[in-house]
C-alpha cells in the first residue's frame, strides 16, 4: 500500500499474477504524528481504511485516507483522499481514481484513466481520462500494485534483501515510479492479536518511491511496514517527507473468498 498522499507470484517476463495467497480484506488504521523535520507542524492525526474485494478475475481496492494537520500557527488543514483500483489478476490491466480534497471539501487532485500491459515485457501504455487526453508509457518491467506486493514478498521468503521494480499504481500524473525495497527481516507464523495473521509469514520493509526522470536521492515518499503473504500490513511508519505518521492497525476482518478456492 501506498498512500497517496498502498504474495508469492508467478512471472511470465515483466508481468506478475496474483496467487492464492492473497486474500480480501477490511483493515482500519489509526494515524498519529511519530517525527516532525520542521517547523511548520506542531501536530497531526487522521485514519486510513484500506479494503480489498476478490473479484476472481481481479482485485478491487478501496483506500480512504483522512488527515488533520496542525501548522505552527495553530492552523488546522485537513486532506481526505480516496483512491479506486480495480487490477486484473492476469497483471495486464489497472483502473485508477484518485481524488483529494482540501477543507472546503474543494478537489486539489483528481487522476483517473486505465493502464494497459500491451507487450510481454511489462511496457504498455497508460490513459488518462483526468487529465483529459492524457497518454504515457509504461517502460518494460512495469508492476501494478498488487503485483509489487507480490513481487517484494517473494523476495523476502526467498532471503532477498533488496529489490528495485518500476510501478505504477495511478497515484501521479507523472506515469510509472522507480521504487526501491530493502527487505529488513522475513519472519514465519508467529503470534499475533489477529488471529487471521498468527498462522502466516511476513517480512518487515522499506519502499522508496522516486520519480524517474528525477535524479534526486531523496525519495518522494516512503513506507516501513511488516506485510503478511495475505497482503496485510500493520506496523506501519508512513514518511511524508516534513513529518511521519505512525499507522495503528485497529480493525481486521477477512472475507471467505467467493472464487471457489
Amino acid at each position: 500500500m501506498k498512500p497517496a498522499l498502498a504474495l508469492l507470484c508467478l512471472f511470465t517476463p515483466g508481468l506478475a499474477h496474483a496467487s492464492d495467497g492473497l486474500t480480501g480484506q477490511h483493515a482500519l488504521y489509526t494515524l498519529s504524528l511519530s517525527k516532525v523535520r520542521t517547523h511548520d507542524y506542531t501536530g497531526a492525526t487522521g485514519q486510513l481504511s484500506f479494503d480489498v474485494v476478490d473479484g476472481c478475475t481481479g482485485w478491487a481496492t478501496t483506500q480512504h485516507m483522512t488527515l488533520l494537520i496542525r501548522g505552527v500557527d495553530g492552523t488546522l488543514t485537513k486532506s481526505v483522499t480516496d483512491y479506486i483500483t480495480w487490477e486484473s489478476k492476469d497483471g495486464k490491466t489497472l483502473t485508477f481514481t484518485l481524488r483529494e480534497s482540501d477543507n472546503n471539501g474543494k478537489e486539489q487532485i483528481d487522476d483517473a484513466g486505465t493502464a494497459t500491459h500491451t507487450v510481454a515485457d511489462g511496457s504498455g501504455i497508460i490513459a488518462y481520462t483526468t487529465p483529459a487526453n492524457t497518454k504515457l508509457s509504461m517502460p518494460p518491467g512495469t508492476l501494478f500494485p498488487m503485483a509489487h506486493t507480490e513481487a517484494l514478498l517473494a523476495a523476502g521468503a526467498a532471503g532477498e534483501k533488496f529489490i528495485s521494480p518500476i510501478l505504477f499504481d495511478g497515484t501521479t500524473a507523472d506515469g510509472a515510479q522507480a521504487t526501491f525495497v530493502t527487505i529488513l527481516g522475513h519472519h514465519g507464523p508467529m503470534p499475533n492479536t489477529w488471529a487471521p495473521l498468527a498462522a502466516i509469514p511476513s517480512s518487515d520493509v522499506d519502499i522508496a518511491f522516486y520519480e524517474r526522470k528525477n535524479d534526486d536521492e531523496n525519495p518522494d515518499f516512503r513506507n516501513q511496514m511488516r506485510y503478511f503473504d495475505d497482503g496485510v500490513a500493520d506496523n506501519m511508519a508512513l514518511d511524508f517527507g516534513d513529518f511521519v505518521m505512525t499507522a495503528k492497525l485497529v480493525h481486521l476482518s477477512i472475507p471467505p473468498s467467493p472464487c471457489g478456492k
